[in-house]
């Protein structure tokens, strides 16, 4: 039965981390709602082993313009004039943006996933950031592309980026929103959201990687490669869904989503 949970969470890893509605609030709640007793199944280090898969999925999706950017960045620290172009600074802003989550995960990681891992915590969150999301839908200019990015906009995303650590913010989600807010269009926010994360992601499973290797053996390995490659099959598709999407709809079947789930995890979990 736990072959199947793996492919389960494996699946629902690659659809719920591009979509802004928190990855980690349903990998955290699914062995609960399903009362899963694998201890691997229901960890941190599990998690990551899912992320990766997303991770390896964005990879192969944006691959052109991850070469892109890598390379025009290494000309940039030789070259004066390399630096002028505007694959260089988007290059620069993806490393700055990085750093605020990069810090907080590496110093707060363990206490957050530990602290906010409840279920009414987590659609407490669901709901109330699903209802900023609608906000910066709704009031956001949505007319700046990721050419007109500059440092502020990197920092400011980088931030949110950070609080995405918490179960039930979404890192899709609150990074889409604060682009949102700071004028960029649906499309434009959501993929460089997609792209930003590749560092953070990358850094997060080589972190857990020694841990993971440790308790992902026999059965374990297998689940974990299960889950991780649903979740990078599924991953390709959902990136591909999202940003066809978001060309012509709005934020609102996302909102709406997660106030529902939301309201319904605080009605079912709260002690009355």
């Amino acid at each position: 039965m736990d072959y199947i949970h793996s492919l389960i969470m494996g699946i629902i890893q690659g659809i719920t981390e591009f979509l802004p509605v928190s990855s980690s609030a349903h990998l955290a709640l699914y062995p609960k709602i399903f009362n899963v007793h694998s201890a691997l199944l229901d960890s941190v280090s599990y998690d990551v082993a899912l992320h990766a898969g997303t991770l390896v999925a964005l990879v192969l999706f944006f691959w052109k313009r991850i070469l892109t950017l890598i390379g025009a960045f290494l000309k940039g620290l030789a070259s004066g004039e390399a630096r002028k172009t505007q694959d260089f600074k988007m290059g620069l802003f993806v490393i700055i943006a990085t750093i605020p989550g990069a810090l907080v995960g590496y110093k707060w990681n363990k206490y957050i996933e530990e602290t906010f891992r409840d279920p009414v915590k987590i659609g407490t969150l669901l709901a109330v950031f699903g209802l900023v999301l609608l906000l910066a839908d709704k009031i956001g200019k949505k007319t700046r592309e990721t050419g007109d990015m500059n440092f502020f906009d990197s920092i400011i995303i980088g931030i949110a980026q950070a609080l995405a650590l918490i179960p039930g913010v979404s890192r899709a989600g609150i990074t889409i929103t604060s682009g949102m807010f700071l004028g960029f269009k649906r499309k434009d926010a959501a993929e460089f959201s997609f792209i930003m994360s590749i560092p953070i992601v990358a850094g997060a499973f080589l972190l857990e990687l020694k841990h993971l290797i440790k308790t992902a053996s026999g059965d374990g390995l297998s689940l974990s490669l299960i889950g991780f490659a649903a979740a990078a099959i599924t991953g390709i598709f959902t990136i591909k869904f999202m940003l066809d999407f978001v060309k012509k709809n709005s934020y609102v079947p996302f909102v709406i989503y997660r106030v529902v789930f939301g309201l319904a995890l605080i009605a079912s979990f709260i002690k009355w």
